[in-house]
């Protein structure tokens, strides 16, 4: 039931493999081989993809490529497999797919390893003596020589899924983006858990043999998450949001961006009943009971996990989590494609906060009533962007900002500053 979280980052290359479903073969003559390089030759112009190197095998090829707008990367994989899939059916009359499920990928510590992979990609080409090419922007460059251990290291990476690079930028990666890379150990994971946060009660790995009878309801309530004074906010839900809530930037040293929804220990966005008060149900509850956990014997270790003492959790009524082979429902397949999409949101979003602060800009802030002895705060433990410090940004860095929309979500952050006011009614007129 894990499933890794993929990870793109602008301008990062990326180590991709595709494997033909079955271990059957893709390619069958030249006329193949060619029709895919002309597909991907400009498909990635189209997304403005940067290919490295690649190589075509008869079962699968492997390709490095790198993007300045991490959403491209998923795209031009898609738009490549789906071209050559409609070419390979109407030529060798066939029907579905001929791809065996998702591509596997590896982010590249390019000072240290970028060459090493683009190497490894000619030494793959030469050990079958198949079709490999590198795009004119690297064929010039210096080849590096390639040892087993290196190769290894590189296959290891690509298969598990990690990074291809050093412990140092594994670290800087993590930090970015909240997800730990490990080169993948054997083994199905216990079913033990260990993260969650204060929503949650009991997280339990989510397994086909413990909790094939279980089944969910309808959530008539927030009450699971009365007590949680802000939310994480996603990339795609900023503008949504920003309409009911303040938007802010936590204030750890790695900060995340989040809404305030308390004030003192009042939580203002849901009524007596545990009615949400908004008109956008923000997506950290749309997910509950279920989420992504790290196993306890293993914390690097990531798979979908349930909240089994959740209300609408049960044997008796709602609509099964699995059917009576014991196979995903499609209500289930559908929150785990939720969970996924959540996960890549929430890594963009914590990109965009990890760039606004390495910029120096944020400032910390609080929200209080009164003065001296009579003085009460309401939120403390959050930033804000400092505009002056914004306005004196370098020409370079702001026009980058503008071509990747930090700047659109800079404009939202600052707007949505002034559902504090909001808020401060909301409390008025609850003890009022």
């Amino acid at each position: 039931m894990a499933r890794k979280v993929r990870v793109t980052l602008p301008n990062i290359p990326l180590h991709i493999l595709k494997k033909g479903i079955n271990q059957e073969s893709i390619f069958h003559d030249l006329e193949d081989y060619e029709v895919f390089y002309l597909f991907m030759v400009d498909i990635s112009q189209k997304f403005e993809v940067k290919v490295y190197a690649y190589v075509l095998l008869k079962e699968s090829f492997e390709v490095v490529i790198s993007c300045s707008f991490e959403d491209n990367i998923s795209k031009f994989m898609q738009i490549l497999s789906q071209q050559y899939v409609l070419y390979y059916n109407k030529k060798y009359k066939r029907t579905g797919t001929i791809w065996e499920g998702r591509y596997k990928s590896s982010l590249i510590e390019k000072e240290l390893f970028l060459e090493k992979v683009i190497s490894y990609i000619d030494f793959v080409s030469m050990k079958n003596s198949l079709v490999n090419s590198v795009c004119s922007s690297t064929k010039d460059s210096k080849r590096l020589c390639i040892d087993e251990k290196e190769i290894e290291f590189i296959q290891n990476a690509l298969n598990s899924e990690s990074i291809t690079g050093s412990k140092e930028f594994i670290q800087t990666i993590k930090n970015i983006t909240g997800v730990s890379f490990f080169q993948k150990k054997r083994g199905r994971p216990q079913n033990k858990y260990i993260k969650g946060d204060k929503m949650y009660k009991k997280l339990e790995l989510l397994s086909k043999e413990k909790h094939k009878d279980l089944k969910i309801g309808e959530l008539k309530d927030l009450f699971f998450a009365k007590d949680i004074p802000s939310f994480p906010v996603l990339a795609n839900e900023f503008e949504l949001v920003s309409q009911s809530f303040p938007i802010v930037f936590t204030s750890e040293e790695n900060p995340t961006i989040a809404a305030i929804t308390s004030l003192g220990n009042q939580n203002l966005a849901m009524n007596s009943e545990g009615k949400w008060l908004g008109s956008y149900l923000p997506a950290v509850y749309r997910k509950y009971p279920f989420t992504y956990a790290s196993n306890q014997d293993n914390p690097e270790q990531r798979a979908v996990a349930i909240d089994v003492e959740a209300p609408h959790i049960g044997k008796d009524f709602g609509e099964a989590l699995f059917d009576e082979q014991s196979n995903q429902t499609e209500l289930l397949k559908g929150i785990i494609e939720f969970l996924n999409s959540y996960e890549q949101d929430a890594i963009r979003a914590k990109m965009i906060a990890k760039i606004i602060s390495d910029a120096g800009i944020l400032e910390d802030r609080e929200l209080s009533i009164g003065e001296g002895e009579t003085k009460q705060v309401l939120a403390k433990g959050f930033r804000v962007i400092d505009i002056k410090k914004l306005y004196d940004l370098d020409d370079a860095t702001l026009a980058s900002w503008v071509r990747n929309g930090i700047i659109s979500f800079i404009n939202i952050h600052l707007k949505s500053l002034d559902n504090m006011q909001t808020l401060m009614n909301l409390l008025y007129a609850r003890n009022n």
